[in-house]
């Protein structure tokens, strides 16, 4: 959704600032909204993952194959900025971040945001047919990075290659 309903205001994660105030829910302007203005609920993200994990299925293949496609490899671009906060980027695929197997872990596909003082990550090893989605809700940079390596050593030991 690209709007919240009147009764879903009260069930909104609450962002809060650097010093851990509440900030104001600021709704996100049209152009920017398919990057940082979805809402969703715990449903809408388990179904939304569960479709992404189910490569097996014949039903909208023609867009999951594409959709995790890498596109551009990482080999010679020079200087590469702001893609490896969540891990190594090695691709990008669309709006994905890609990580190329090494060691334990598996592909596995990502992406990072956050706004108003929330920062989610979501990743996946479409292969193994494993993912996640964490959200906190406080400006906390060294939190986000945490979140988003522990969520990536999680899919490694739950799905090692």
């Amino acid at each position: 959704m690209l709007s919240l309903r009147a009764d879903d205001r009260a069930h909104l994660l609450q962002g809060h600032d650097f010093d851990g105030k509440p900030l104001p829910t600021v709704s996100t302007p049209l152009i920017a909204a398919g990057a940082s203005g979805l809402y969703s609920t715990p449903d809408d993200i388990l179904r939304w993952l569960s479709w992404h994990l189910d490569r097996f299925a014949s039903k909208d293949a023609a867009v999951r194959i594409p959709d995790h496609t890498a596109y551009l490899q990482r080999d010679g671009l020079n200087p590469v900025y702001g893609l490896d906060e969540s891990g190594q980027m090695d691709a990008v695929a669309l709006g994905w971040i890609v990580m190329e197997p090494h060691g334990d872990l598996p592909l596995i596909l990502q992406k990072a945001g956050g706004l108003q003082g929330i920062f989610c990550y979501t990743a996946f090893a479409p292969t193994r047919g494993i993912g996640a989605f964490v959200a906190i809700n406080k400006f906390d940079f060294a939190a986000a990075m945490a979140m988003a390596s522990t969520v990536n050593h999680l899919i490694g030991e739950l799905a090692p290659r």
